[in-house]
């Protein structure tokens, strides 16, 4: 793999699969995401039916900067476009606490 922008990709989305992996969820990295019909995001979760998990990285998080302000110390920061449903953004050990949580009910529902 030549490209540049492809390999640190690839990184990042191995990284965000090993994260949910260390939860105990398991999950999967989809080669050629995009390209293939059927398989639009980076990587998928078995939990709660299927999480599509898109993956962006930029270098010194240069274009998340106003998200970062915006969000401060909140846990969540919801985000809302004109007449488009809201979208929420969390840090990592915030929603590692949420799949904490809906994993043991997962299991207790099983169980």
């Amino acid at each position: 793999m030549a490209n540049p922008a492809k390999r640190k990709g690839t990184r990042v989305e191995n990284k965000i699969k090993k994260l949910f992996l260390e939860l105990g969820i398991n999950t999967r990295r989809q080669p050629m995401s995009g390209a293939i019909v059927g398989f639009p995001h980076d990587v998928h979760a078995d939990i709660m039916g299927g999480l599509s998990i898109e993956c962006k990285a930029r270098k010194g998080a240069k274009g998340f900067v106003t998200m970062e302000k915006w969000q401060g110390s909140a846990d969540l920061l919801v985000l809302v476009s004109d007449y488009q449903e809201p979208r929420v953004q969390m840090r990592w050990r915030k929603f590692k606490e949420l799949m904490g949580y809906v994993v043991s009910q997962e299991l207790e529902s099983k169980g």
